[in-house]
């Protein structure tokens, strides 16, 4: 009953100040139909940069993240969160982890072992699927790279389980990264180029030509890189994408994409914490442990890690899309391709303060991924009468092959010093092969029927069998029977919800849906002794999707109930069994509002409560049940606004703050990590129609705080990065 109370207070304090225009609309942004748009200054030409680092969310425009059937984000019985290119180069995000966790709700902060790891709705790391263009490519902790933002169209965010779309994984959501695509529009050409602290340097060019009347092409490249906040820790990444558009006639399309990507990750695996007797200047507020460790100032920059250091990957990925429309009631689209991957990590990642020695005992840990998934999707698209009523149907089918092998080794570790520690090297690397194969095939439909003009239904199944074979052979090569082994899962989810559009302008839903994922760890490292089925998870969400002020602002409303069974957990030594549960129950609220022509609010609020059920772990000595899934805070906001002609110039001047709530950085909820809010102020000035200089200025009260806890580092927890100024220059042609 508190949480409920608690739930409806926020709806309607939040909901009370939108309306009544104090604060106005959410850190998101959607991508905007030019055509549904409110007309501009009668002074701003068309052809001008009207940099905004905002734009009027469209609830009418069609996004494919949440459904297959062409819906809008107001006729999607889901919550939907979207940024686009132009939102996300003006608030100054360079990578995808960043411009995410603008969207309300979201938070971040993996290590580099699990980079760029999301948190929404409770639930965290693989529990969150990651896309590329629609497509799943493997666990979120495993694939996913911090990404630079100048190649991508818009970053959408489907919240609550998704299995229904993306097969296994998807529990807590959906982060689709959807890469810019050539079109028939215009020629056009885009650069960008920034430095800020920390020797940051990003830079890009990319651009649209139309090369005859049925081909056009489009090619993005950018490069960022950053000597990092923390000593020997900087990290850079270099993407290029491009495509062919081959458009012979109006009802078909060809399109073949590559995109490319090599980069190396920070090395920066955490502060350690030690014993306040031996902390010189301990940060206070940051953090509580349960035997009083704290962070010390001495150590804040410090890095562990030996000198020989990797976290380097490069993939590469070619993709052909083909869309064909016989006629008016039939859309057939097919989607192939090809992935491959190399990933290396070679560190000392975990760092423990030993009480007796004085010292920083290191561990040693290397892997290897050599990935490669092929695949295609193919769907068809039903429009006819039922009954007498409108209905849009999708069936279609899933397959995909993966070879996944992962070579790893632990050598033996040693000691530092901890206010000067002696990088070393390494050592040697002994190899032990765990290779993984799968073949994954899926039967999928959704369906949307027009019960009347104002009342929909929306359905959709998917009957799945996932083939996995883990194989683990020792370090002399010999094959370990004991650790491998084969299974078939077999999923089947679904999901229905009910849109009504209680007026023009206003849309209601409510839904159900289901969702699987592998029981204790990602699928690609499950080995024999969590030889279970899959978890299994189903949420109830209402909400209201909502236009305001004849089209000067836009209001969304959620709230949510998701239940999580099956959770691996460990009951004796070398033992495990399925028998963990999570719960989490919350709401979300999101809006903007256009105050003036040219003064725009932006703001969300999100609550969650979320708690595991039965869940025990006796060999570590956690008795876990009740208690707060680490990582998650139960209040996380965001406000942002922004004013454009100020004093009369071409100069748009803005700023934003976010803010994060109590989390636990660990199962047990001992240590404690405080909440904060860090913000960032921009202006943007416009040097001519077609050139923008922006000067912003990141964490603008250089905030100390801690952004992440990583449960498999215990002794130590991920800092944030201190105040960045940045400069840039963007042209659009």
């Amino acid at each position: 009953m508190r949480t409920t109370q608690s739930t409806l207070k926020l709806c309607s304090s939040l909901a009370t100040i939108l309306l009544l225009g104090s604060v106005g609309a959410a850190a998101q942004t959607m991508s905007v139909n030019p055509a549904a748009q409110p007309p501009q200054d009668a002074s701003v030409d068309a052809d001008t940069i009207t940099v905004t680092g905002w734009k009027l969310r469209q609830l009418d425009v069609a996004t494919p993240t949440g459904s297959r059937l062409g819906l809008s984000i107001r006729d999607t019985p889901a919550t939907i969160d979207q940024i686009g290119a132009d939102e996300i180069l003006t608030r100054g995000f360079r990578t995808v982890e960043e411009a995410t966790v603008s969207l309300p709700g979201i938070t971040s902060g993996g290590s580099p072992g699990d980079p760029s790891l999301f948190s929404m709705r409770g639930f965290t790391g693989e529990q969150i699927t990651l896309l590329h263009n629609g497509l799943y490519l493997g666990p979120a902790n495993m694939i996913n790279r911090p990404g630079n933002t100048f190649n991508i169209a818009s970053i959408d965010v489907l919240k609550g389980p998704a299995s229904v779309l993306y097969g296994q994984g998807a529990v807590g959501g959906a982060v689709n990264i959807v890469n810019k695509s050539p079109d028939f529009k215009a020629d056009s050409v885009q650069f960008l180029g920034s430095y800020a602290t920390f020797d940051t340097v990003s830079v890009g060019i990319g651009g649209n030509k139309i090369l005859s009347d049925d081909l056009a092409a489009r090619f993005d490249v950018s490069y960022h890189r950053t000597v990092g906040y923390v000593d020997r820790a900087g990290s850079n990444s270099f993407n290029a994408t491009g495509a062919l558009l081959f458009k012979p006639q109006d009802n078909l399309s060809i399109e073949f994409s590559v995109d490319y990507l090599k980069d190396d990750l920070s090395t920066y695996y955490g502060t350690p914490l030690v014993p306040a007797a031996f902390a010189t200047d301990p940060i206070k507020g940051i953090l509580t442990t349960v035997n009083g460790d704290v962070i010390d100032r001495a150590l804040r920059f410090k890095n562990y890690n030996v000198s020989d250091n990797k976290a380097h990957s490069w993939q590469m990925w070619p993709k052909l899309v083909i869309n064909w429309s016989p006629s008016d009631a039939l859309t057939i689209s097919n989607t192939s391709y090809y992935f491959h991957a190399e990933r290396q990590w070679i560190n000392a990642e975990n760092y423990v303060f030993n009480r007796t020695t004085q010292q920083i005992d290191r561990d040693r840990f290397f892997v290897f991924h050599n990935q490669d998934l092929m695949g295609d999707q193919f769907t068809a698209t039903f429009k006819h009468q039922l009954g007498g009523m409108e209905n849009r149907l999708v069936l279609g089918a899933d397959y995909s092959h993966l070879d996944f092998i992962r070579s790893r080794g632990f050598p033996d570790g040693d000691s530092v010093d901890p206010l000067n520690p002696n990088p070393g090297l390494f050592g040697p690397i002994v190899r032990r092969v765990s290779p993984t194969r799968w073949d994954q095939a899926a039967l999928f439909g959704e369906d949307v029927l027009n019960l009347t003009p104002q009342l929909k239904l929306v359905t959709g199944v998917r009957a799945e069998r996932l083939y996995l074979t883990r194989e683990n052979f020792n370090v002399d090569g010999s094959f370990n029977a004991g650790t491998s082994f084969n299974r078939t899962y077999k999923l089947f989810n679904w999901r229905a919800g009910l849109v009504y559009d209680i007026a023009p302008s206003v849309t209601a839903y409510a839904s159900y849906s289901t969702g699987k994922d592998p029981v204790g760890n990602n699928i690609f490292l499950v080995n024999a002794g969590e030889n279970f089925g899959l978890s299994s998870s189903r949420q109830f969400e209402g909400g209201l999707k909502a236009d305001l002020m004849n089209g000067r602002g836009s209001l969304t409303l959620a709230a949510y109930d998701i239940k999580r069974k099956n959770i691996l957990t460990q009951v004796a030594l070398d033992t495990v069994s399925n028998v963990g549960s999570q719960k989490s129950r919350g709401v979300e609220i999101s809006g903007e509002m256009k105050v003036t022509p040219d003064w725009t609010l932006i703001a969300s609020g999100a609550y969650v409560n979320a708690a595991y059920g039965s869940f025990v772990d006796p060999n570590y000595g956690i008795a876990a049940s009740g208690n707060t899934p680490a990582n998650v805070p139960k209040w996380v906001g965001n406000v942002w606004t922004t004013v454009r002609g100020v004093a009369g110039l071409p100069l748009e001047v803005g700023g934003g703050v976010k803010y994060v709530g109590k989390r636990f950085g660990n199962t047990a909820n001992n240590l404690i990590l405080k909440p904060y809010a860090t913000g960032i102020v921009y202006a943007t000035y416009a040097v001519s129609p077609n050139i923008s200089l922006t000067g912003r200025v990141n964490n603008v009260w250089n905030k100390t705080f801690v952004q992440w806890a990583d449960i498999y580092y215990p002794a130590q927890v991920m800092m944030g990065e201190p105040r960045r100024v940045e400069v840039s220059v963007l042209g659009r042609f």
